[in-house]
């Protein structure tokens, strides 16, 4: 936890990103690298029946952070996805709040 789900690059790129930007983003929210998960998810985008290639997707879903945190988290990732994948236009990055009552792991919730 935080888990990051990836949408619109490649798998390579992915696994590339996991083995700097967790440490970054452990950094920023004050938590062990262990702590974090990027998964990659296959997905193909469409617009009007055309094939979308040119966006990124970058779900964060993490307990609740403070706007700071949002805004640092957000410029590390972006700045992370256009340096492993400068032929993008567009990076979206969306946070999620999970409540921490809600979330179990390993049978124990936070």
């Amino acid at each position: 936890m935080p888990h990051i789900r990836v949408y619109g690059m490649s798998q390579s790129i992915v696994a590339n990103l996991s083995d700097t930007l967790i440490d970054v983003l452990a950094e920023i929210c004050q938590a062990k690298a262990e702590s974090f998960i990027i998964d990659w998810v296959n997905s193909q985008s469409y617009r009007r029946g055309q094939s979308v290639s040119e966006m990124a997707q970058i779900e964060v879903l993490w307990f609740p952070k403070d706007p700071e945190t949002h805004h640092r988290a957000e410029r590390a990732i972006r700045e992370a996805v256009t340096c492993a994948y400068p032929e993008l236009k567009h990076t979206v990055v969306m946070f999620r709040e999970l409540t921490p009552s809600t979330y179990y792991k390993d049978g124990k919730h936070y």
